[in-house]
């Protein structure tokens, strides 16, 4: 089931987002939990809220990306790249970040991602929480077609995407978006408006609502104005 919340503002919308982040960061477990963060420019907001004011995260917490690009880590197109100082503020350590290595190959870096996932999981790991990305053309991560959905093995957790302009990347899969417990989706903006009431209506027609039909649940969080 699709939910979608409209915020007022962008402001209520990543004031909302950093609270449930906090709230689910903090619910100590006895195993891992896993916090997956989207990429681009969606999380920036969040981020830097969370820089300027963090809070105690318990040491069974991980960080995971939707998605990566293969570029430098110092690159302003790298996820992680990005999110570094927000996970520096939660003193998050290197070894609880799942996340892609660009310095490798393609087909090396998503096999490691998927590996890195597979792991998690198999220690019993559990990914409580997802926030999503989704572009004015209904991508999600970096799943952009229903063909690339097809083609995904049902057993990988990562997968590679080559691209034809632009770096190539690695995506989550649908088989780990699958195992979340709640996948929130934001959005801003008002180009952003047709593909929220296409996701809202029929869920079904879009790239993301296709990658997010086996999560349990999904929110969609919008607010018009950027």
């Amino acid at each position: 089931m699709f939910i979608t919340s409209i915020f007022d503002t962008s402001h209520a919308l990543y004031d909302a987002a950093r609270n449930l982040l906090q709230s689910t960061a903090q619910n100590t477990t006895a195993k891992p939990n896993a916090i997956i963060l989207p990429g681009g420019k969606t999380p920036l907001p969040l981020f830097k809220n969370i820089e300027q004011v963090s809070f105690p995260v318990p040491d069974t917490l991980y960080f995971a990306y939707s998605d990566e690009r293969l570029v430098p880590e110092d690159s302003p197109e790298s996820n992680f790249g990005i999110s570094q100082k927000m996970l520096a503020a939660l003193d998050v350590a290197e070894n609880h970040i799942l996340r892609v290595h660009p310095e490798l190959s393609l087909k090396e870096a998503a096999e490691q991602y998927n590996f890195a996932w597979r792991e998690f999981l198999n220690n019993g790991g559990h990914i409580p929480l997802a926030f999503l990305g989704i572009g004015t053309d209904g991508h999600t991560c970096s799943l952009f077609s229903a063909t690339q959905l097809d083609n995904t093995p049902q057993e990988c957790f990562a997968a590679a995407v080559p691209q034809t302009e632009g770096p190539d990347r690695i995506t989550v899969t649908p088989a780990l978006l699958a195992r979340v417990d709640h996948a929130v989706i934001l959005a801003a903006g008002q180009e952003k408006a047709q593909v929220v009431d296409a996701m809202t209506a029929e869920p079904e027609t879009v790239i993301a609502g296709k990658a997010l039909a086996q999560c349990p649940r999904v929110s969609l969080w919008y607010a018009p104005q950027a």
